[in-house]
């Protein structure tokens, strides 16, 4: 039985792992890779992330449609992590091509790549996020699930900082393939991460849905609506989802930037990284035992308080450096497991909720709605970081930044993140849902 477990939650955590090799090589070197490798102007970077992640945003409660609906021996989400992993693979390294143009051309170029890439990555995402609405029932047993998830998500981030630049630059080839280096970093990217998705599908089962395989479970305008209208927690959750994403955006995008910044201070950007993805890596078994005993809430509200204290520290003394790593982000990154690990222990509770108040079991609706909100707040963020590196002077083509840049982005990342975070918790604190009342709930529609 124990064996089995362990297997449920390793076999689904490999997953995240894979996914995340993607995630995390978008949300912290995509845009700078644009502005410093490719040379476009920051605003134009942070349209093409924008528009990117907007579509990915859009086509997320499309494609938790077509998942929920489907039916094969395989299973309802599982076919689509293993075929669609893939091209979501071939798609990634096509995103870190340079193509030899320039202009709007380069521009509309590198557009319809993301595009691209965000399209396979929707396919693959949203049905191994609504996998977990099937694996178990139990509340407490999905805490540890996110737990074990976010651990894997969280070394796939580690492997990133640690790996991406070295690789882009131990890669870097001359002739006909000069600058291509960042592209064949995201190639043995692609395969490693399509190993894990690979057997994520071998070593994930799913489970028949509480109350029969035959509840409406598919995503249409109608059944969000419904759902939307009919499911208080869902209401709360998807702001509690708007906020969180913008403070980790305000965090991940400029974090590149900011490094760069203070290069003539700071250690380089594998160390910094690599450090801030270790001390969310570590914060993750600790986090989920707090969860365990503390509750989803309380677990919550510690992570933003550890984030409030690195964010006025950071605002008021500037960056505490040890061996060149700012401490402040080090005490971001170990906070900001305990928002993961929560939110996907929270998003499928809700569909039980939804489904004992109103007698739907809207799987599509609530995981298609959650993921939209939670790209969509991180494609507006992304956009405004482009617009604020060009507004505080942040000049791609300049060896060494002003120190008035350096500061405007320290202040931005110090206060954004904090002020979202504590929004986030006013709105969790007024949410309905409780782990007490989940499995009353499972309880009663178990029988």
């Amino acid at each position: 039985m124990l064996g089995r477990k362990l297997v449920r939650l390793a076999g689904y955590g490999i997953g995240d792992f894979g996914l995340n090799i993607y995630w995390h090589s978008l949300s912290l070197i995509l845009v700078f890779w644009y502005a410093e490798v490719v040379g476009l102007d920051p605003k134009l970077a942070g349209w093409i992330y924008a528009l990117g992640l907007l579509w990915d945003a859009i086509s997320d409660p499309l494609v938790a449609s077509f998942a929920a609906a489907n039916r094969s021996k395989y299973g309802v989400y599982r076919p689509f992590i293993l075929f669609g992993s893939f091209g979501l693979g071939a798609s990634f390294c096509l995103l870190f091509w340079s193509p030899p143009l320039e202009g709007w051309l380069l521009f509309v170029a590198l557009l319809a790549s993301a595009i691209i890439f965000r399209t396979f990555y929707t396919i693959v995402a949203v049905p191994y996020s609504a996998l977990s609405a099937r694996l178990t029932f139990s509340s407490v047993e999905r805490a540890e699930l996110s737990g074990v998830r976010m651990f894997f998500a969280f070394c796939g981030m580690l492997c990133v900082t640690s790996f991406f630049f070295p690789l882009s630059r131990a890669l870097e080839t001359q002739g006909e393939f000069a600058g291509q280096g960042s592209f064949f970093a995201a190639l043995l990217g692609a395969f490693v991460a399509t190993i894990a998705l690979i057997a994520c599908f071998l070593f994930t089962r799913e489970k028949p849905p509480l109350g029969g395989d035959d509840l409406p479970v598919g995503w249409s305008m109608r059944s969000f609506l419904d759902a939307f209208s009919q499911n208080d927690a869902l209401r709360m959750l998807l702001l509690v989802l708007l906020l969180n994403s913008a403070a980790g955006a305000s965090i991940s995008i400029p974090i590149a930037f900011y490094i760069e910044a203070n290069a003539g201070d700071f250690a380089n950007k594998e160390v910094i990284l690599s450090a801030y993805a270790f001390s969310t890596l570590v914060g993750t078994p600790i986090w989920t035992l707090i969860a365990r005993s503390l509750g989803k809430k309380k677990c919550w509200y510690l992570g933003t308080l550890v984030t409030a204290i690195g964010g006025i520290w950071l605002f008021a003394f500037g960056p505490f450096l040890v061996s060149g790593v700012p401490v402040q982000l080090i005490l971001y990154g170990f906070a900001g497991s305990s928002f993961a690990i929560i939110i996907w222990a929270l998003i499928p509770d809700t569909v039980e909720y939804g489904q004992y108040n109103y007698g739907r079991r809207d799987e599509g609706a609530v995981f298609g709605s959650s993921l939209f909100a939670q790209k969509a707040s991180s494609a507006l963020t992304g956009l405004g970081v482009g617009y604020l590196l060009s507004g505080i002077g942040y000049q791609p083509e300049r060896d060494v930044q002003t120190a008035e840049t350096a500061v405007s982005l320290g202040q931005y990342i110090a206060i954004a993140p904090v002020l979202f975070l504590i929004a986030a918790s006013i709105t969790l604190f007024l949410m309905p849902l409780s782990s007490g009342l989940h499995a009353r709930i499972v309880d009663e529609l178990s029988q």
